[in-house]
């Protein structure tokens, strides 16, 4: 999703919760009632039996006034445990995606400008290939952008996860 307004800004929270029901749409809720679209959501509960909970990572757009106002209700909120914000173009964040193409892709398509991105067939069908991707959203996000304009990228399913 493209924001136009010149105020927004990528944001990314990584948001530890207790384990317990409800965490994701108490987060959610507070988003919405704000008017802020969330653009991915991804989280787990509890890593193992006994581990104190869970994570959630939420990215979006917004202005830094409604980012600032988001994190103070969010930190609120009776099953979070702590929030750790980020811009979109953190070195701490790593973007993953499934992408289907219409043709099998080479070194160069998924060259980063200064890392070697994770690139991986998951499987070949009806003249599909399906990759795992990966890598900081900023050197994964140009590449997709290749893809795009190469004309080649026939869906993608993607998420920003943050430390």
């Amino acid at each position: 999703m493209m924001h136009t307004s010149s105020d927004h800004q990528h944001w990314v929270f990584r948001v530890d919760v207790a384990d317990r029901a409800g965490a994701v749409t108490s987060i959610a809720s507070a988003f919405s009632n704000r008017g802020i679209s969330i653009e991915t959501l991804v989280g787990h509960g509890a890593a193992y039996p006994g581990a104190p909970g869970g994570a959630v990572v939420v990215t979006f757009w917004c202005s830094p006034s409604a980012k600032d106002e988001i994190v103070r209700v969010v930190q609120r909120l009776s099953k979070v445990i702590s929030l750790q914000e980020h811009p979109y173009d953190s070195e701490e964040l790593r973007k993953s995606a499934l992408i289907r193409v219409t043709r099998r892709l080479t070194p160069t398509d998924v060259a980063g400008r200064e890392t070697f991105l994770t690139c991986e067939l998951v499987r070949e069908q009806r003249g599909l290939f399906h990759y795992f991707v990966a890598g900081s959203p900023s050197e994964l996000d140009p590449v997709i952008a290749r893809l795009v304009e190469a004309g080649v990228l026939a869906d993608i399913v993607y998420a920003v996860i943050g430390a």
